[in-house]
């Protein structure tokens, strides 16, 4: 009940983007519903509707904006509704956003979780670093820092969330096993860029040290490592993840391009002999390791032969996953001044051929890794009777393809082990 003793509001809400925006969202779940709030309502059933933006380029600023203005319908089609737009887009863009969308109640950025609870008509105050998970109860993102301070001249990532924080390890080992008490079985270790955590402590601390010191927790079965960078990607984090066996054998290593150019005027601090030495000791010192990478195709300069380089490295260096997105020309970012941008129609081609290229590696892996034997952990049923939706190891939630697991008494949550059968496009499957 609110002050007023009027009924405790149902609050529904939208998180668009990344992983780090879900745990911003699950946090202030936790949150409202401590303040009193009944959170998990439908949106037409909600008198609250929170949107938890994106602003990171521009089709997610477009997504953001189509979100809003769908739930912002709502309030004028049925009962009044409180709607609350938080996140990276007013981080970003502030009293231009406001100006925007006059019919939005309040609009606030990363840090306004009291703001948000009194707008709810609620007393501010509860369990700050609370979380009611959004993801699968077995499954659960650890956010390890904050912001970055490697500057690429295409991110808005330190406009919108500063430089490298990152979190003290005593308080990240503290949340991991409280999720563990609450069931969690896999750890899914964020920040913007993972392999940088614990330079800017007082006293240092590497995030190999951070993902030992995980591993002991007793209950945990598997941590899995994203959005590691390759200018930091150190020979102490190979060997822990040779010798770690709760450290999934999954490497998550945006290269953005190959081209020796390009990666110079990104600013990303690598070379493409850089990339090829970090993936070739990777695999020769973790043993059946998966590697997923991004790319960003069409990157101002970008000319014919660095795409076919692109192209050629990919093909030698058959990466297990890969994601690829044309550029965006972000305001207030060097690259956005850069000359020679490249016609969209151009980076299109490009990103189809990539692509196609890449299905082609897929396949053949896929078939390649018929009758071996996996662990998988179970995350859904599928709608299928005896089917079960999981991951192996090699195979990172909502980014990668899946496995279909066929078998009796099979619930979620479990590991278990299975042997691939069979393919249907990206995915896997196993018989349990």
């Amino acid at each position: 009940m609110t002050r007023d003793h009027k009924p405790a509001p149902n609050v529904h809400l939208a998180s668009l983007g990344c992983a780090k925006n879900l745990v911003d969202s699950e946090r202030l779940l936790a949150t409202l519903a401590s303040a009193g709030a009944l959170v998990g309502a439908g949106p037409d059933e909600a008198d609250v509707i929170i949107v938890n933006t994106c602003g990171f380029i521009a089709p997610a600023v477009e997504e953001s904006i189509r979100t809003i203005a769908e739930y912002a319908a709502l309030g004028t089609s049925g009962k009044p509704k409180t709607l609350i737009v938080m996140g990276c887009l007013p981080e970003r863009f502030g009293d231009e956003l406001r100006a925007r969308l006059p019919d939005v109640d309040l609009i606030v950025g990363l840090h306004a979780h009291d703001a948000i609870v009194k707008a709810c008509g609620l007393s501010a105050g509860g369990p700050d670093e609370a979380r009611l998970l959004l993801t699968p109860a077995h499954t659960a993102y650890l956010r390890i820092s904050d912001g970055c301070d490697n500057r690429c001249s295409y991110c808005t990532i330190p406009l919108i969330r500063g430089g490298l924080t990152s979190r003290s390890p005593g308080d990240i080992l503290r949340e991991a096993e409280d999720l563990m008490r609450g069931g969690v079985r896999e750890l899914v270790v964020i920040g913007q860029d993972t392999t940088s955590y614990g330079t800017d402590l007082a006293t240092p601390y590497p995030v190999h040290r951070l993902l030992h010191d995980l591993s002991e927790i007793e209950e945990l079965a598997w941590i899995r490592l994203l959005y590691t960078h390759p200018a930091h990607f150190s020979n102490e984090l190979i060997a822990e993840y040779a010798g770690n066996r709760k450290l999934c054998a999954y490497v998550d290593l945006p290269l953005q391009h190959l081209a020796d150019d390009i990666l110079r005027r990104m600013g990303r601090r690598v070379t493409q002999e850089d990339c090829i030495s970090l993936i070739g000791r990777l695999r020769a010192q973790v043993p059946d390791v998966a590697v997923r990478t991004t790319f960003i195709i069409g990157f101002p300069g970008e000319t014919d032969a660095d795409f076919e380089l692109l192209l050629d490295g990919v093909r030698a260096l058959r990466f297990d996953h890969l994601g690829a997105f044309a550029y965006c020309a972000e305001p207030d970012t060097p690259a956005a001044r850069y000359p020679d941008q490249v016609p969209s129609r151009v980076v299109e081609a490009r990103l189809d051929e990539l692509m196609a290229v890449q299905q082609e590696i897929v396949f053949e892996n896929n078939e390649a890794a018929l009758g071996r034997t996996v662990e998988v952990l179970l995350d859904e049923p599928a709608e299928e009777d005896g089917v079960w939706v999981g991951r192996t190891q090699h195979q990172a939630p909502d980014v990668d393809s899946v496995t279909f697991v066929l078998g009796d008494g099979l619930s979620t949550g479990r590991i278990v082990t299975a042997e691939l059968v069979g393919t249907e496009d990206y995915d896997l499957i196993a018989e349990a």
